[in-house]
């Protein structure tokens, strides 16, 4: 009887000193407060292909054409078919936390070789960013803008690649790792990753970037996730900056925006959001249900593909055999370059077979789950733009492409700093091979 009054004890005094920790020790919600913020953040439509597979859980609910992202695909479409159009295709950015070292690299490295006109791509009007491609939109949408000025263009590229260029990990986050995630409630504090977005966009107070995003001739948007009902959401970046009272509050809007695409449950502290109305909303990483926004502007670009060819009186019925109506669509349609800001295969990890472990097992199942829903997004491209031009390019090759980088890394860091650098590295590297960095999706004809 003693023995169990004993265990019974420790067993109760473990738990009060557990539940003691947690309240000392847990983060709690990273939150901003952004006045006016979801005046510039719209629903996410899913598409006509998902919305048809979720015909049973939703209400009847037609395609919008009137928000910002729609408007800005209508008029892409409308501008590629004349001769003069300066900005007419569409740059999506896919998440991958650390590995967005890999598009810094990469754009770095196009913009030298091609000038700071061109930057290895054909003009851009529209970019899309998840996760980390939501913080490479907001450099890109200033080093890919013609209008800007040349320094103000190599200024962006210059916070891009800093921003990738970390020299501990602290200066990202503040790490304690998934086994601690019961008292701090996430595997890392997120507070680093405010401070240095900010420093980004506004390096000892210079908060001209800030003004260039707004003055943008790129629409440019940030997709997440609100945490309660698991609805897609994207906001407008150029709206966030141009309807706020300052810059340096502007700032703090973008910040927002981005940390809320990149707020990866568990892995991240909770971010909220705060806006006119005082209730803060829990955000989740947008790669929680996208990894671009793969169905929303490929199903626009579709539609209004098809509307221009229509006006012109071009129609599968009107122009056989199919190829010739798939060549109208390749050059009504505009390009569509697509970034993934990681691998699409996962390394073997044999050690599974001879151990086990919550932590290693759930790690290893997250990876592979991530990566399937990253490389399915961007097969799906395919499925709602049939014969428009899609140019990818991944970083893959990552561990056999030559490289003066070592691999000194720690593997439990979130953020690698020597891992980051050869990351940077792959993106020159697949900036300047033979070929290009870019290769075309084969068009459904094809396959």
């Amino acid at each position: 009887m003693n023995l169990l009054l004993c265990i019974g004890a420790v067993l109760l005094g473990e738990l009060v000193l557990g539940l003691i920790l947690f309240k000392i020790f847990r983060r709690g919600a990273l939150t901003f407060r952004i006045d006016g913020f979801y005046t510039h953040v719209m629903d996410g439509d899913p598409g006509p292909i998902i919305r048809d597979v979720q015909r049973d859980a939703r209400a009847v609910m037609e395609c919008r054409l009137d928000d910002p992202m729609s408007c800005s695909i209508e008029e892409a479409v409308e501008c590629h078919v004349q001769a003069d159009a300066p900005e007419c295709n569409v740059l999506l950015l896919s998440g991958g936390g650390q590995w967005g070292a890999f598009g810094a690299g990469l754009f770095d490295t196009l913009s030298k070789q091609s000038g700071p006109q061109e930057l290895g791509l054909e003009g851009i009007g529209v970019i899309t960013g998840i996760s980390t491609g939501s913080l490479q939109t907001l450099m890109l949408m200033v080093a890919l803008d013609p209008k800007q000025t040349p320094d103000m263009r190599r200024h962006a590229l210059n916070r891009l690649l800093w921003g990738y260029s970390p020299a501990k990990e602290s200066e990202v986050v503040r790490r304690t790792g998934l086994g601690f995630v019961p008292f701090f409630g996430s595997a890392a504090g997120t507070a680093p990753l405010r401070k240095r977005i900010i420093e980004a966009l506004c390096p000892d107070g210079d908060c001209r970037l800030v003004e260039a995003i707004g003055n943008s001739s790129i629409a440019g948007f940030a997709g997440f996730v609100e945490a309660d009902d698991g609805t897609f959401r994207y906001a407008d970046l150029r709206e966030l900056v141009n309807k706020a009272p300052s810059l340096e509050k502007a700032a703090e809007a973008l910040a927002a925006a981005t940390m809320a695409s990149s707020a990866m449950p568990v892995f991240h502290q909770q971010l909220r959001v705060a806006g006119s109305n005082g209730e803060a909303i829990s955000l989740y990483d947008g790669g929680v249900r996208r990894s671009v926004f793969f169905d929303r502007t490929m199903a626009i670009v579709d539609t209004q593909v098809r509307k221009n060819m229509a006006s012109r009186g071009l129609t599968k019925a009107s122009m056989p055999p199919e190829d010739g109506f798939a060549e109208e669509y390749r050059r009504t349609a505009p390009k569509v370059y697509v970034v993934r800001n990681g691998p699409t295969m996962r390394k073997p990890a044999p050690e599974l077979n001879r151990k086990s472990g919550p932590l290693k097992n759930g790690q290893r199942g997250y990876d592979l789950l991530v990566n399937e829903s990253e490389i399915g997004a961007i097969a799906a491209l395919r499925l709602a733009n049939p014969y428009g031009e899609i140019l990818l390019t991944t970083a893959d090759q990552y561990d056999s492409f030559p490289s003066d980088v070592g691999e000194n890394f720690k593997d439990a860091e979130m953020f690698k700093p020597a891992f980051m650098a050869r990351l940077r590295d792959l993106g020159r590297y697949k900036a300047e091979r033979a070929g290009g960095a870019w290769w075309p999706l084969s068009t459904l004809s094809q396959v």
